[in-house]
């Protein structure tokens, strides 16, 4: 009775998580072309506004949009997956693998753009943070847990 009452609050949480996860999808698909816009007319209007360093960190943001779509993409589409009813799944398992491996090419792609920035600026100011790659490990490290789960359950179904 109590394995029942979990999997059906995993599931409630599971609904609001993969809301949480639509709306952020729907806002990437409503922001990506205003944030072009808001890139590229200043520059196609000759506009004097933009700086060598805001011009790379522009680009280097937008050539970001895709890996941050992916990965937004693969949770929601795990939470849906854990919304219904499917917990110890290889898909489901799949998805949040999947994710992580976008997180950490995020970390990789935003590691590698600030040290292409600082060369090409010659700024000495340039930071790199390893949230990406850390996220991408903990979400990963999560996965492999859940594919141990996955395989405990399915022994636990051959011997009963």
């Amino acid at each position: 009775m109590k394995n029942f009452q979990n999997k059906a609050k995993i599931v409630k949480f599971s609904k609001i998580i993969r809301s949480i996860l639509f709306a952020g999808l729907i806002l990437w698909i409503i922001a990506i072309p205003g944030l072009l816009a808001a890139f590229f007319l200043p520059i196609f209007f000759h506009s004097n506004t933009h700086t060598t360093a805001d011009t790379y960190k522009g680009v280097g943001a937008i050539l970001t949009l895709p890996f941050v779509f992916a990965a937004n993409l693969y949770f929601f589409k795990f939470f849906d997956r854990l919304k219904n009813g499917h917990l110890f799944d290889a898909q489901t398992i799949g998805y949040l693998e999947t994710a992580g491996k976008w997180l950490i090419a995020i970390g990789l792609f935003q590691a590698l753009f600030s040290g292409v920035e600082g060369l090409i600026t010659h700024s000495q100011n340039i930071t790199f943070s390893g949230d990406g790659i850390f996220s991408g490990l903990v979400t990963i490290f999560t996965a492999w847990l859940f594919r141990e789960g996955q395989e405990l359950q399915e022994e636990q179904e051959l011997t009963v």
